[in-house]
């Protein structure tokens, strides 16, 4: 039996999975790097490359998010980003970070692959302890700063310690770069801070690739069928950020609807030179397929060719986050609880459903309920709740689930029909097409609410039909109004009528409700088809009953978000 106690284990696994210490050829990670970087890795990367231009010596930076969307390859692929023994791919390369590090001076420790969770929360901790001592030791060079990388650690036991415990693997030349399932697992701040650690950078969660990621994804590593020229990819990513060279129309748009200080006149502006002088109507017409597209594929890819393959791949795991994860992290009793609620979501996606009538489906009280629905949304990002606009106290809520995907693998098939596989069929089920872009666009909404100072995404009813997506702060509301097939019919008259002022809010500290006088200078209609909708030649903007109302292509709200 191996000497466990000793340590001796962990040490000679951690060898194993560290093969570029020996500074010869990494197979697994010249596995990595033939896969696309996703967004957030490009992310991560400029983040730490900014921490090292300013000279900050010891950092932590925590990264979470569900069970299979990619932590860990984007861990492997920063890895061999910062070698100088693996020829990373030339984008990005404007990055000093690059092949920066010797092999020896980067240490890759897997928690779950490595057994930590056969240890009692004493034993993880000294264990964990005296891997990174022999790192550095005997493995990393005496001088430079040293890289760690901890994946999952959210199979570490170690209660209110966890932070105490992982931040004293941080010296003062040490880069934590760690991974867990929920934030609370990654968060290691405190009140004080006593280690006197320079930085520790805020906890960013691994979303589902937004549709403007996908754009330019290889198609056989699970990207979109749609193409377009090579330049194109580059010229949004370019468009989205003022870090690159070019304009940048879209980060110009989000800028002006901070709702903390907005110019929305200038956002409509800009929107409307995004459309017609940035983009050309061949790309348009590609951009529309693509956001179609992406309905049906979500933003967590596979390169597994098989529609049956890839589906398993995200049902399993999906159930292994909810069921062992997310579960366990709560401390539900019963997980198939948290399987059947959301079910119960993708089958009423979007719908206005009245929390009794989900406590009777699920078998718990309502306070189960919110429970459950806090798990999911709060730690899981799975399942999200919109509520109604025009009042404080909900006995209804709207529930969407934030990738498209589930939604077919989680509804009947009498419903999703025509969606099983990844391609597009010839089979129309305009339904549940709209079901998905209900859904793809309240979770686009919710990205783009963090970026504007959004309270939440809300919705009101009006005499005519319904308002979606509700952003608003202080007063200062952004309505959209979705316009998809077959619902498209009543969206201009339903922008227009719809009233601001039935806005209410109470105080964060009590029930006590906010005075505030609530203005919607513009509404935005979402439509899947602007050639339909009453705008004059080289406008997204026309006046209704003294109103003005922007109208937004699908793909062109998916794509400032």
């Amino acid at each position: 039996m191996p000497n466990v106690e000793s340590g001796k284990d962990y040490i000679a696994d951690i060898e194993q999975h560290n093969e570029w210490w020996n500074e010869g050829p990494s197979i697994e990670l010249e596995e990595v790097i033939k896969r696309s970087p996703r967004s957030d890795f490009h992310r991560i990367l400029r983040d730490i490359n900014e921490y090292d231009k300013e000279g900050v010596e010891s950092l932590i930076y925590p990264i979470f998010g569900q069970t299979g969307i990619g932590k860990t390859t984007m861990l492997k692929q920063f890895v061999a980003a910062l070698i100088d023994t693996v020829d990373f791919p030339e984008s990005g390369r404007e990055y000093d970070l690059l092949s920066s590090a010797n092999p020896r001076q980067v240490l890759y420790l897997p928690l779950e692959d490595s057994l930590y969770h056969l240890e009692s929360p004493e034993d993880q901790a000294q264990e964990l302890t005296q891997v990174v001592e022999y790192f550095r030791s005997h493995v990393a060079p005496r001088r430079g700063r040293k890289y760690i990388f901890l994946d999952d650690v959210n199979v570490l036991d170690l209660g209110d310690r966890r932070p105490s415990v992982l931040r004293d693997l941080v010296d003062e030349e040490t880069y934590l770069i760690l991974s867990g399932v929920v934030e609370d697992q990654v968060d290691l701040t405190r009140e004080d801070n006593g280690d006197q650690i320079d930085e520790i950078h805020y906890n960013l969660p691994v979303l589902p690739m937004k549709f403007a990621d996908t754009i330019g994804y290889p198609e056989d590593e699970g990207g979109l069928q749609v193409e377009f020229e090579a330049d194109f990819p580059e010229q949004l990513r370019s468009y989205r950020s003022k870090g690159l060279s070019g304009s940048s129309p879209i980060k110009q748009i989000r800028l002006d609807l901070d709702l903390t200080g907005a110019d929305l006149k200038g956002a409509v502006q800009t929107l409307e030179e995004l459309y017609f002088e940035y983009i050309d109507p061949d790309k348009r017409d590609g951009l529309h397929d693509a956001a179609r597209d992406y309905l049906r594929k979500g933003g967590i890819l596979h390169q597994a060719k098989n529609a049956s393959v890839r589906n398993d791949l995200v049902r399993s795991q999906f159930l292994l986050f909810l069921y062992k994860e997310l579960a366990k992290y709560g401390s539900v009793q019963h997980p198939e609880n948290l399987h059947r609620l959301c079910s119960f979501a993708a089958s009423h996606a979007g719908e206005e459903v009245q929390y009794t009538d989900i406590s009777d489906r699920i078998g718990v009280d309502r306070r189960t309920v919110d429970q459950y629905l806090n798990l999911l949304d709060k730690e899981g990002i799975v399942v999200t709740e919109s509520q109604d606009f025009s009042l404080r106290r909900h006995r209804r809520t709207r529930l969407y689930p934030r990738n498209p995907r589930h939604a077919v693998l989680l509804s009947q098939r009498q419903e999703h029909y025509g969606f099983e596989k990844y391609e597009q069929q010839n089979i129309l089920n305009h339904e549940f097409e709209y079901k998905l872009a209900r859904m793809v666009a309240f979770d686009h909404a919710k990205r783009l609410a963090f970026q504007v100072g959004a309270y939440d995404v809300e919705y009101c009813e009006t005499d005519s039909g319904l308002v979606d997506y509700i952003l608003h702060h202080d007063g200062l509301v952004v309505p959209f109004v979705l316009s998809y097939q077959p619902y498209n019919d009543a969206a201009t008259q339903i922008a227009a009528e719809f009233d601001p002022s039935v806005g209410q809010h109470s105080k964060s500290d009590s029930e006590e409700l906010r005075d505030l006088d609530y203005e919607a200078p513009y509404r935005f209609v979402i439509t899947d088809n602007l050639s339909s909708e009453p705008v004059a030649e080289g406008s997204l903007v026309t006046e209704r009953n003294g109103v003005s109302i922007c109208y937004l292509p699908y793909w062109l709200f998916l794509l400032i978000c």
